[in-house]
């Protein structure tokens, strides 16, 4: 099967992938590029979208979700920043402070170059930055274990909405938590073993989908990609996204 690869550098647009950036990032950035293979005829049949957030984060959207009028969170920031030492380069740097046991920390882009109404399988390698441990304790859960690396992918954009209950939630099936939903899925946990509990040591890691998400391309040929965290650590947290490779096939 043809198979094109894309490189998403968040800034401009140029070649087959068309990127429709939407709101603003927190800091202005240089341009880049967008490099991608030409090919003649219908848009290729696979994809590789690749995101690299040490050249910018221009077009992307930081929000959250999952909390309540009484328990909106606190200390919420998100821009591109140097990575810490004895990382280099720069990434999309989140922190947020979690008062409701359940706080959605995310961003989103949306995608174009695709089949109108086309059906897709969307899955992720999300890069991030942390210095969470695993098998620490926590307060309400762990750092490293309560938090959770999720992404979600759809063909409508994904809006933190307040819902008949009271709660702020995105309009997605994105599932909560530990629990993959219908159009996102958990990729795993933030902590890595062997860190310090006391933090400190920044390490970069991969998490990466087990089960693709299946989506409809709207009438211009365009979807949505979200990266993010969920965490069910009841103090603040920081990390730094790093980029994604996101393969779609058509289905």
């Amino acid at each position: 099967m043809l198979k094109k690869t894309y490189i998403l550098s968040v800034l401009a647009i140029n070649g087959a992938l068309a990127l429709s950036g939407c709101g603003g990032a927190d800091r202005s950035v240089p341009p880049a590029t967008l490099g991608a293979e030409k090919s003649l005829g219908s848009p290729p049949p696979a994809a590789t979208i690749s995101v690299d957030f040490n050249t910018g984060i221009d077009g992307w959207i930081s929000g959250v979700a999952d909390y309540t009028d009484g328990s909106k969170p606190t200390e919420v920031a998100s821009s591109w920043e140097d990575l810490p030492a004895p990382l280099s380069g720069k990434g999309y740097y989140l922190t947020s402070h979690n008062n409701s046991d359940d706080l959605m920390t995310y961003v989103k882009r949306q995608v174009g170059g695709f089949v109108p109404g086309a059906k897709y399988g969307v899955s992720f390698a999300m890069r991030f930055a942390s210095d969470a441990a695993s098998g620490c304790a926590g307060v309400g859960g762990s750092r490293g274990d309560s938090i959770y690396m999720v992404v979600a992918a759809s063909g409508t954009e994904p809006e933190t909405v307040k819902q008949s209950d009271g709660n702020y939630r995105l309009n997605l099936d994105r599932g909560n938590q530990a629990r993959s939903g219908r159009q996102g899925k958990v990729l795993g946990v933030q902590g890595s073993a062997g860190l310090s509990c006391d933090g400190g040591t920044w390490v970069s890691s991969v998490r990466t989908s087990s089960e693709a998400i299946e989506l409809q391309a709207d009438k211009d040929g365009k979807f949505w990609i979200v990266l993010g965290t969920d965490s069910g650590f009841e103090a603040a947290n920081a990390l730094y996204l790093q980029g994604a490779e996101i393969a779609v096939k058509p289905l």
